[in-house]
């Protein structure tokens, strides 16, 4: 993937045709996705080897969480004119589990159901089994796996189509980590008419957690009227927030955690997204300095740090919601547009 990256990107500077520059950013795009894949694929496999793969457990909205897996799938079924469906699920279902590792099962197997489905769609579904466990589905109308070659595609490196890009690490990943959940996985299919992957993970059901809003505390606003401070020290990643934001949105930037504050208490910015690792100041320490200002202004931590357990410190040390990079622009906005609504009335 590397490698069509860097030749792609040398070559945007050398074409004013729009077809041509449109053709490498797309190529860019879909070799970003598997170089991060593959990163990610090797740092767990490495994690299973050394015993560390971690585990974090905390309240997880299923509902919500495929919901979201899908928002960040959906370009890329598009672009096959492939549809995801989410069918089968129960009203409500709120658990204790690793919300990073089960949205990891939904995205390798979802992704694996894009690569070998060329028309119809994938549907996704889940339902309590008798046993007590809930029982996860994936299901795509592609080319099947034969019999006997079922039980090899959760071994390592077996790749049934070596010209299908891919590690051959996702699923025996998926099967750790659910055997590591307390579950089991496995896939039933025919040659020809498509696949379903299918996992079970314990049922350990938990209350859903609502913040009271008093509603004398809401406010009436217009979207266009929202504004919008990011702390981010890279001027890159500011560059990219900007972009994807300052359609819809007032932006004002911080280079550090301090600069923040000081943003914060001139200007009273509805939304704060907060980078982690920045200077002067870090991230923590500019939510503190912040939350002594507005104890309700929402602060979403944006930070490279993609661990279970970054996560749980990021959350539980009072930040509101957790980006992770590389950031989807989806999901960010769905996850901006969430907190807003929790403190104002959007109009």
């Amino acid at each position: 993937p590397l490698n069509a990256i860097v030749g792609f990107a040398n070559l945007l500077s050398s074409t004013d045709e729009t077809e041509e520059r449109e053709e490498f950013v797309k190529i860019i795009e879909n070799n970003n996705e598997l170089l991060l894949q593959l990163i990610g694929d090797i740092l767990d496999l490495s994690k299973i080897e050394a015993g560390t793969l971690e585990f974090v457990d905390a309240p997880v909205d299923v509902n919500t969480l495929i919901e979201e897996t899908i928002l960040s799938l959906q370009s890329r079924a598009e672009s096959k004119n492939l549809a995801i469906t989410f069918e089968e699920r129960l009203l409500e279902c709120n658990i204790l589990a690793d919300r990073n590792r089960l949205n990891q099962l939904l995205i390798n197997l979802i992704t694996n159901s894009i690569k070998f489905t060329e028309e119809g769609g994938i549907t996704i579904g889940y339902s309590l089994q008798k046993d007590g466990l809930l029982r996860f589905r994936v299901t795509d109308t592609g080319c099947g796996i034969p019999e006997d070659k079922q039980k090899d595609i959760f071994t390592r490196f077996i790749k049934l189509n070596r010209f299908v890009q891919g590690t051959g690490l996702g699923l025996p990943i998926c099967q750790t980590i659910v055997e590591r959940m307390g579950g089991e996985i496995g896939v039933e299919s025919e040659v020809g008419n498509g696949a379903t992957f299918w996992f079970t993970v314990p049922n350990r059901k938990v209350k859903k957690i609502k913040k009271p809003i008093l509603e004398q505390e809401r406010a009436h606003i217009q979207k266009k009227d929202i504004t919008i401070l990011i702390a981010e020290d890279n001027p890159s990643n500011f560059k990219f927030m900007n972009a994807v934001l300052k359609k819809e949105y007032n932006i004002l930037h911080a280079w550090d955690g301090q600069e923040a504050i000081e943003l914060y208490k001139a200007h009273t910015p509805h939304l704060i997204l907060m980078d982690i690792n920045m200077p002067v100041l870090d991230g923590y320490g500019a939510k503190d300095g912040i939350r002594n200002l507005s104890p309700d202004v929402p602060i979403i931590a944006v930070t490279a740090y993609a661990f279970a357990s970054d996560e749980q410190e990021i959350l539980k040390s009072g930040f509101d919601g957790y980006i992770a990079k590389p950031i989807n622009p989806d999901l960010l906005f769905k996850k901006i547009e969430e907190m807003l609504t929790v403190r104002l009335q959007i109009s």
